[in-house]
């Protein structure tokens, strides 16, 4: 299997996480905070990233590579979004550019 292919699965992973799989995020964000939840989409995002940039490189299937990468940025983007970014005056959930 390429590396694209595994950038796709992980894409394929956080779609699942924040469609099927929410109950069980949510769970994990009341139990424990939110940092566990978002560094793991931000894991997804970044390898994603990394492999698809990976597969430009080395022209493994170069399409599937710029889709992958292309994809691997806005799950990224949705992190800093929805983590980072203040919202209608609610202080972000995680902290780093704002202070409290």
């Amino acid at each position: 299997m390429s590396i694209p292919v595994w950038g796709l699965i992980l894409q394929v992973l956080f779609i699942s996480v924040i469609s099927i799989f929410n109950n069980i995020r949510i769970s994990i964000m009341e139990h424990l905070f939110v940092y566990p939840v978002a560094f793991f989409e931000l894991f997804l995002g970044l390898a994603s990233f990394v492999s698809g940039i990976y597969g430009i490189i080395k022209r493994v299937k170069p399409l599937l590579s710029i889709l992958v990468s292309f994809f691997g940025v806005l799950i990224c983007l949705y992190f800093v979004f929805v983590y980072l970014l203040p919202e209608a005056g609610i202080p972000p959930v995680i902290p780093w550019f704002y202070s409290e």
